[in-house]
């Protein structure tokens, strides 16, 4: 339980890792604009004229994969006796999805293997929302207030995914970078706030 708690609680320090690894890289880094992946590049590339160079690269992906794993473990440990029902069952499942995710782009840097990198983070891009309203269904009956609140994090998330899959689809990049990260630090951050405010049956 105290292990659970712990891996939800400290997600949040995602955050501050991917900024701390994001100041070091190269001056055409920007977060606006700029994808998350591009922090694990193993070596400098050039993205629409941009030339993405990440000298951090191994602590990000280390982080991705940290992150991942201890997302996924508390959702075992903590999510599955503080989150009831179905839907509760539900949502640590997919927490565990967007943590197995993670741990993939980690592996798997967007610089060395594109299409597969790709393939391993859309789950973390569909995972995300969809957890955080399994979350919020789940504590609907028990925590309303608490299961409000995450259904507008989820709403948030959502919104940050349609963005970012527009911008994808399209031929620019200006706030590629923002709307990638509306969809996924939202869900980082809740975790631990649920974490912080979990009750365990």
């Amino acid at each position: 339980m105290g292990l659970g708690r712990a891996a939800w609680t400290l997600q949040p320090l995602y955050i501050v890792l991917e900024v701390v690894v994001g100041l070091q890289a190269s001056r055409d880094y920007r977060f606006g604009d700029s994808t998350i992946s591009d922090l694990g590049n193993t070596s400098c590339r050039s993205v629409r004229g941009d030339v993405l160079c990440s000298p951090w690269h191994t602590v990000m992906n280390i982080g991705f994969i940290w992150f991942g794993v201890s997302l996924a473990l508390g959702a075992l440990l903590l999510g599955s006796r503080s989150l009831p029902g179905r839907t509760g069952a539900a949502a640590v499942v997919v927490w565990c999805v967007s943590g197995l995710g993670s741990i993939g782009v980690g592996l798997v840097p967007v610089n060395e293997h594109g299409g597969l990198h790709g393939l391993v983070a859309l789950p973390v891009f569909l995972a995300q929302p969809t957890a955080l309203l399994l979350t919020a269904l789940s504590l609907r009956a028990t925590r309303p207030g608490l299961a409000r609140a995450t259904l507008a994090v989820a709403v948030l998330s959502a919104a940050g995914v349609a963005g970012f899959a527009a911008l994808l689809a399209g031929d620019g990049s200006t706030g590629l970078g923002g709307f990638e990260r509306l969809a996924l630090w939202p869900g980082y951050v809740w975790v631990g706030v649920i974490a912080a405010l979990s009750r365990t049956r």
